[in-house]
């Protein structure tokens, strides 16, 4: 291949690393954002899981997407808790 491809594959491991722990470091920092708020939820991996009456809510933390029965929303963590706690206060 040549001198790029070479430099590449030994990069490729570190790069994997690190996008892990960028991953690993969202989920930990908005998993403790919902905590201090009082939140209840489960962890999955990479995944929030809040329970309510009006079905299951699903959030992914490193792309900050929300689902909720057939629906998708890209939010903040702060929109995902309000929206947990209106489905939960009915």
């Amino acid at each position: 291949m040549g001198d790029m491809g070479e430099f590449w594959r030994e990069w490729k491991p570190e790069l994997k690393e690190r996008r892990k722990k960028a991953r690993d470091s969202a989920h930990d920092r908005i998993a403790a954002f919902f905590k201090r708020n009082e939140v209840e939820f489960e962890e999955g991996n990479n995944t929030l899981i809040f329970r309510t009456p009006q079905g299951t809510v699903a959030y992914y933390p490193p792309s900050q997407r929300m689902q909720h029965k057939n629906n998708w929303k890209n939010c903040s963590p702060t929109y995902c808790m309000n929206y947990v706690k209106k489905l939960r206060a009915v």
